[in-house]
């Protein structure tokens, strides 16, 4: 596979191809020249990256993935939210995109979505090998999140409309209301939020916006925003509104778009708990045994099984042949044959890879990483080596 087709999305878009005029056909258009795109039933015998379908409509199922713990991530396209929702009987879907955002920002959207479900499926095929971590394993949550209270729902501008649209499911939420941006801002200061609602006037959204997304500890904060219209609904997403709906959309309607967004970063939240929590776990060092040869085995075929699906194999990469090793860096008073205490390309690997990326000292293999694609591959090669050749570990 060259490295240009990994980059490459495999988008399945679940409508008619015979409707040139019709807005997934504009998005196939659009998105020509950066994704591969298929049509329902004409696609190849490989899963798609995710399914794109329109609002009520039955979306293209995947038993086979299921079964091998592959999730496709299933969006939905909202051309007209107000009259043409889904209905309340309908699975949720993993995100929603509204017909109003740029195309370019859609397809960003669209590569989040795809990435955060193979979060999750690594997180869950890593406690099906390895098994369920001890509680003390799992990084804790932030000390001033109240959960006995329910799950922090914070709205910026009328709270009455989203209390409103979440009546039958306020038992589980704590709703928090503020009129203005700088009191929501200050409310998140007090205690953290799973979902931010802004019904403001489009410029005060905006600037809220603007303030979240500089703040590193609220980038990845879904944030709903409620729009008059397709320019305000454009504007505000590209300000970095995670969805945007229509202040005349109805309450059933409304409710779903936010239980997409509360379900997708309780989701998000899960997949960094637990893949964090295994990290530690897979390195030697510090009295920490390697990882058992025959469990990484196990893993290695599990999530070569599931690949398989998307027409991919895991490549495995010893960290051995990775970079040469660097010079020693010694202290002064250092015996004159002293070694580092740090195996720098293990460091290294750690350094640059991400959660996701499953890097553990493995019994009889010594340091391994297993990445999912060519692309990942040559990625972490060059920043391992840019990092070992130009770091003094000591």
């Amino acid at each position: 596979m060259s490295r240009e087709a990994a980059r490459r999305l495999s988008v399945l878009l679940d409508g008619p191809a015979q409707r040139p005029d019709g807005p997934l056909a504009r998005l196939a258009l659009a998105w020509g020249e950066r994704a591969d795109i298929s049509w329902a039933g004409e696609h190849g015998s490989h899963l798609p990256d995710a399914v794109v379908s329109l609002a009520g409509k039955t979306a293209c199922r995947f038993p086979e993935a299921r079964a091998k713990g592959v999730h496709v991530p299933r969006v939905v396209l909202c051309t007209d939210p107000v009259s043409a929702p889904e209905s309340d009987e309908a699975a949720l879907p993993d995100a929603t995109l509204s017909a109003a955002c740029p195309p370019e920002l859609a397809l960003e959207r669209l590569a989040e979505t795809v990435r955060q479900a193979r979060r999750m499926e690594e997180a869950r095929l890593r406690r099906a090998t390895f098994g369920p971590l001890a509680a003390g394993a799992l990084p804790t949550a932030a000390p001033t999140q109240d959960l006995s209270r329910g799950i922090p729902v914070l709205v910026a501008g009328d709270s009455a409309r989203i209390g409103m649209a979440l009546g039958a499911h306020l038992a589980a939420l704590d709703l928090r209301g503020c009129l203005t941006a700088e009191a929501a801002l200050a409310a998140l200061e007090d205690a953290p939020a799973r979902l931010m609602v802004a019904d403001l006037p489009a410029s005060r959204a905006a600037e809220l916006l603007g303030r979240l997304r500089a703040d590193p500890r609220h980038i990845a904060l879904p944030v709903l925003a409620l729009c008059a219209d397709e320019a305000e609904a454009a504007a505000l997403l590209t300000s970095g509104a995670s969805d945007c709906v229509p202040r005349a959309v109805a309450p059933q309607i409304l409710a779903r778009h936010l239980l997409c967004l509360l379900r997708a970063g309780a989701r998000r939240a899960l997949a960094d708990r637990v893949l964090a929590g295994y990290r530690p776990r897979h390195r030697s060092g510090k009295g920490l045994p390697a990882l058992p040869r025959a469990a990484f085995e196990r893993y290695l075929a599990a999530l070569g099984g599931a690949l398989a699906l998307r027409g991919l194999e895991p490549l495995t990469l010893n960290l051995a042949h990775i970079a040469p090793p660097p010079l020693a860096s010694l202290a002064a008073n250092d015996g004159p044959f002293a070694v580092s205490s740090v195996n720098p390309v293990l460091s290294a690997t750690l350094a640059a890879s991400r959660d996701e990326d499953f890097v553990a000292t493995v019994e009889g293999l010594g340091d391994i990483a297993v990445l999912r694609d060519a692309e990942a591959q040559e990625r972490i090669r060059r920043r391992i080596g840019a990092i070992v050749t130009s770091t003094a570990f000591a």
